[in-house]
């Protein structure tokens, strides 16, 4: 007579292991398709602009170029138009604030963060999507005093760059809220060794080149095409900003 030990079926190698360990191995016979997070819309809904909206107010010194170099990075992948400009989704943005968490809070580098995500990518990772307060809409105006906090320096920066030139304001004692990125990186300037008036004659050398990328852009704003032109402004300027960066960096090498 067989032995019932003998007759017992060998338990599904499924079943074995923690809660934790059958999670892994599910999804790892079932990986997601895709890049995450997988649960969010991919449809590209945003133009550049529209992303710098949504994210400045938790990361003041995020720029048009970082969003750039996070792409070409392949971190963060918008598609592209049959024009060739970037236009993202709400999975996109919520990748953008996860790399740049990881940056801020965690000081990781971008070859560690690439790895996260490929394992994130792959579902052998997983990450919570943090959910975001969602309030009033915040005005486009802000005091001296909130600039400074915002930015996260002194009211004394403040009012030393407003003297310079360097940032005017917009109406009597408010700056638009675009000035915190140009605040916060005006501190990392000065904090290098760099002084107030060579600040301006930067910001003045910068605003001529924004000037001259709006006119590039004027004839097809002419025309009703507001994000193709906001767009093309865009890249313009962003591509003055390499050059000028280039330069920079090819005489400090050259010291």
């Amino acid at each position: 007579m067989p032995s019932a030990l003998a007759a017992a079926p060998l338990p599904d190698r499924a079943a074995v292991g923690t809660p934790a360990e059958q999670e892994r191995a599910a999804r790892l016979e079932h990986p997601p398709t895709g890049r995450w997070p997988h649960a969010l819309s991919h449809d590209p809904l945003m133009r550049l602009s529209d992303v710098l909206a949504i994210v400045q107010s938790e990361f003041p010194a995020l720029s048009p170029s970082k969003l750039r170099f996070l792409d070409a990075q392949g971190l963060v992948v918008p598609q592209r138009t049959a024009s060739g400009y970037r236009q993202y989704s709400p999975a996109d943005v919520e990748r953008l604030r996860f790399v740049l968490r990881e940056q801020r809070d965690h000081f990781r580098p971008l070859t560690l963060i690439a790895e996260r995500l490929a394992a994130l990518d792959s579902g052998e990772a997983r990450e919570a999507v943090l959910p975001h307060e969602v309030g009033e809409e915040q005005s486009p105006w802000i005091t001296a005093t909130e600039l400074a906090r915002l930015a996260g320096v002194g009211d004394d920066l403040v009012a030393s760059l407003a003297a310079e030139g360097v940032i005017e304001p917009g109406m009597p004692g408010r700056y638009r809220r675009e000035a915190i990125a140009v605040v916060h990186a005006a501190a990392g300037y000065l904090a290098a060794g760099g002084d107030v008036r060579a600040a301006r004659v930067l910001r003045n050398a910068a605003a001529r080149e924004a000037a001259q990328a709006k006119a590039v852009a004027a004839p097809i704003r002419a025309r009703g095409e507001q994000g193709e032109a906001d767009n093309a402004a865009g890249e313009l300027g962003e591509a003055a900003a390499r050059l000028f960066g280039a330069v920079v960096r090819q005489g400090v090498q050259r010291y």
